[in-house]
């Protein structure tokens, strides 16, 4: 019953989007019209029937049956049609304050107009929304070498290893910069001018400055051979799963798998690649460490698909003062 209730909110919020969409496009149209002496005869909120009506300036705003969208009429606005039906070649008809009695470029500007204003509500909606205060997922600028982990990607070298970083290095600064995540990390190395960076990190609590010369690689680009670490407190554990059945929980914290010590979600991509039979988490609850087992699922080409997904970190971002620019 939930399942079909999530279902039926989905596709509520998506009419609801369709409406907001279409009726911010007709406003466009209306407001346009109204600018350039055109005529409005009818406004209506939803498609099909009225339900209620009101005349304003001219306009009837209506309120119809099906909330899907909505309209736009304009004076005159099938006299194109109406010729092209009798095929006449031309009308000379056209009353004042229909579409076809003004310039061809009012016209052009009234048929633009929707498209325009759906932009614009966009704009204006990115802009209010980034001015308020949100939460971000982010990752800790704490490091470890690719070179450790062979496995995952396959690299012998690292530049960064060599020249003197360690796995659970937490990097403070490159340069003068100073780092407040790996997603600030990751960027500031790929726009390296030439491969050449002093990391500051902080190890058991010393502070030390360590200068890494990056490995250039054929497309020109400079490979630190760096990745972040991450804990491996469980975030989420998808139902109906071998994972659930088993009894693992958000925010376990995986210790063991298979006995073999885990200390970040590296050791636990590296333990889990290719298990396909039965596997034993030890995990952290309450204080108490409690065993997890089971086999996961497999995919059609046999390859296991693990039920659950580690915790991702956040960060609050501050409301920020509004600006259209």
């Amino acid at each position: 019953m939930t399942s079909i209730a999530a279902i039926l909110m989905k596709y509520l919020i998506g009419l609801v989007g369709i409406t907001v969409v279409v009726v911010i496009h007709e406003i466009g149209h209306l407001l346009a019209a109204r600018a350039n002496g055109i005529e409005v005869e009818v406004f209506s909120f939803g498609l099909g029937p009225k339900l209620w009506g009101k005349r304003v300036k001219g306009t009837e705003f209506r309120l119809s049956l099906l909330p899907l969208g909505g309209y736009c009429r304009l004076k005159g606005s099938d006299d194109l049609s109406q010729a092209l039906i009798h095929r006449q070649r031309s009308f000379t008809h056209t009353e004042e304050g229909s579409l076809f009695s003004v310039h061809p470029l009012k016209r052009a500007f009234t048929y633009l107009s929707g498209p325009i204003a759906n932009i614009l509500f966009s704009l204006l909606i990115f802009a209010l929304l980034a001015a308020l205060p949100h939460q971000v997922i982010t990752t800790e600028a704490r490091i470890a070498t690719t070179n450790t982990y062979p496995l995952l990607f396959g690299q012998a070298i690292s530049p960064s290893y060599e020249a003197g970083l360690r796995n659970g290095d937490l990097v403070t600064r490159v340069g003068s910069t100073q780092i407040e995540d790996w997603e600030q990390l990751e960027a500031l190395l790929a726009s390296s001018s030439d491969g050449t960076e002093t990391f500051s990190i902080l190890r058991n609590g010393e502070r030390l400055d360590i200068p890494v010369q990056a490995m250039q690689t054929s497309d020109s680009a400079f490979r630190f051979g760096l990745t972040p670490l991450q804990d491996t407190l469980v975030g989420s554990v998808r139902p109906a799963t071998p994972e659930a059945a088993a009894g693992l929980q958000a925010k376990d914290r995986i210790l063991f798998v298979d006995g073999n010590a885990v200390a970040n979600h590296l050791d636990l991509h590296a333990l889990l690649m290719g298990k396909t039979d039965s596997i034993t988490l030890t995990v952290l609850r309450d204080g108490e460490e409690h065993a997890v087992s089971f086999t996961p699922a497999k995919d059609e080409a046999g390859k296991p698909v693990f039920g659950f997904s580690l915790q991702s970190k956040t960060k609050q971002i501050q409301a920020q003062p509004f600006r259209l620019a």
